[in-house]
């Protein structure tokens, strides 16, 4: 909740930009004006407001023709009060919201030509028209850069989510393949097997009992089989692993950087960190938001740390998916993993630690 209140209040958001039509009532304050002038003033602010949220939550074709209501407006008020030139102003900073083009090109020039026409036929003095202008120009100016930076944070979020539905289609395919070639064959076996005892059950007892006993063997072996290819542990290893979420992330965008300054000691230490790295991977490219990305190992305290940190939007916890199991797993071989934020209220690392060969615990 408090992020999205947060991201609602950015000054990236054109709504807020709406505080600046204050200016229009500064004339008020050394020359009150009527009861007339004030209802026609805020009916007409009102509908103007409308319709510029309405425009700029669509940021199409419709900010055109808001954009000359703006200039018309202000056109309209400036010989009744100095505070109608802020409807020009808004005018350029609304046509600075839309992407490069002649046409907004055109529209900016004729902002410039209304204020510059405006000044003069309400004989007002030189600098009046120049702050206007500049005023414009920077409106025009902010407007533009903030637009280019949503829309390419909006191209970078897209770009994850691609990457992330393409890493979750090749997991499922994987998986696919894993499990034809892993239960195919053995359960084409077991049904064969028990088929032959079930035939010899009377006859041959004891030969019946012999198959049932290989049935139970084939079908312990294949449900660690199966267990290890849908958790994507069948020949895998930590280095393996991190090329691989590697490969994820950098084709998703975000920079990527890699230090293995320590080996586990163990392949099934090296499995379990693999499990660590490839989740906290998935993660990020799901939920994270984030722009780099750090995967290291170091030695420390006699064993191996594995540290994944990126700097995303944080908030991820253990819990009891994905990295509660994974942290269960860690701790079965004495050691721990924790997950937390970088830094207060952003980002989010992984550490896992792991003891070396004759370790125990680590306190």
């Amino acid at each position: 909740m408090m992020q999205r209140i947060l991201a609602l209040l950015s000054p990236n958001r054109p709504w807020l930009h709406l505080v600046y039509l204050g200016f229009f009532f500064f004339a008020w304050l050394y020359q009150p004006p009527g009861w007339d002038e004030v209802v026609i003033g805020l009916v007409a602010m009102a509908g103007f407001v409308s319709l510029y949220i309405f425009s700029l939550r669509r940021c199409d074709w419709t900010v055109y023709p808001v954009a000359l209501g703006a200039a018309l407006l202000g056109l309209a008020f400036m010989p009744v009060t100095i505070g109608g030139g802020v409807y020009l102003v808004f005018a350029a900073a609304m046509l600075g919201w839309l992407p490069h083009s002649r046409a907004r090109t055109v529209g900016l020039v004729a902002v410039a030509l209304a204020i510059l026409a405006a000044g003069w036929l309400t004989q007002q003095p030189l600098p009046y028209a120049a702050v206007l202008l500049i005023l414009a120009a920077i409106a025009a100016g902010g407007a533009a850069m903030g637009a280019r930076r949503r829309r390419q944070e909006a191209d970078g979020e897209a770009r994850q989510r691609r990457a992330s539905d393409r890493a979750a289609e090749a997991e499922r395919q994987r998986i696919a393949r894993d499990l034809h070639d892993l239960l195919g064959h053995t359960l084409s076996v077991v049904t064969l097997k028990a088929d032959l005892a079930s035939r010899l059950f009377d006859a041959e007892p004891q030969r019946a009992r012999s198959e049932l006993a290989e049935i139970q063997s084939i079908s312990r072996t294949a449900l660690a089989e199966v267990r290890e290819a849908v958790a994507g542990l069948r020949d895998r290893s930590l280095e393996s692993a991190t090329a691989e979420a590697r490969q994820h992330l950098e084709a998703a965008g975000l920079a990527v950087s890699v230090e293995l300054e320590a080996d586990p000691a163990t392949a099934e230490q090296s499995t379990a960190l693999a499990m660590v790295v490839r989740e906290a991977a998935t993660n990020i490219l799901r939920h994270a938001e984030a722009r780099h990305v750090t995967i290291r190992t170091a030695s420390l305290d006699g064993g191996i740390e594995l540290s994944i940190g990126d700097d995303g939007r944080g908030g991820a916890r253990t819990g009891s998916g994905g990295l509660g199991g994974l942290a269960a797993r860690i701790e079965a071989l004495s050691g721990w993993m924790l997950v937390g934020a970088v830094s207060p209220g952003t980002g989010t690392q992984v550490q896992a630690w792991l003891p070396g060969r004759g370790g125990g615990d680590h306190a």
